[in-house]
């Protein structure tokens, strides 16, 4: 049996059901500490029972949210005239996007020799006049010499290497 009194955690135990047969042992026979657990239950009740007033006080009170049976119709309403709204507009606005269709040239109807020319036109390229005297020193990479050096329109060399 426990011979000093109960710890403020002990208390708090005993309030909490968890306390130890030692525990209890020593409440049996230990009237001051039976008097602070009683004092202890009976602000844990004041308490409880203060929040519970306050909660319902506060349930009562509450603003009260519309009944909203009869206009949940409204959004469906709504939406369908939104839709068929969108449809329409796009309906009015599709002849404006098609229009007359533009000829497509297809690439198997070009010849080999003009599909080659306007590669070689795109892929050609003018050298700048501060490295014109460097084109003579540009060889191939099969090693057979200096690649062909031609004018390109404006007085620029171009160089090609076929």
């Amino acid at each position: 049996m426990k011979t000093t009194h109960l710890s403020a955690w002990e208390h708090e135990e005993c309030i909490l059901g968890q306390a130890t047969p030692e525990m209890l042992g020593h409440l049996t026979e230990c009237a001051p500490c039976r008097a602070e657990i009683g004092r202890l239950e009976h602000g844990v009740a004041l308490y409880r029972k203060a929040a519970m007033e306050w909660s319902s006080e506060c349930l009562a009170t509450r603003p009260q949210q519309p009944h909203m049976a009869g206009r949940r119709g409204l959004p469906a309403v709504a939406l369908r005239w939104a839709i068929a709204a969108a449809v329409l507009l796009v309906l009015a606005l599709l002849p404006f996007h098609v229009g007359s269709p533009r000829p497509v040239q297809r690439t198997a109807e070009i010849s080999d020799d003009v599909l080659l020319q306007q590669v070689d036109e795109q892929v050609s390229v003018a050298v700048p006049a501060s490295m014109e005297s460097l084109t003579h020193l540009v060889s191939t990479e099969s090693g057979s010499g200096a690649g062909a050096v031609t004018s390109a329109p404006g007085g620029k060399h171009i160089v090609q290497t076929n």
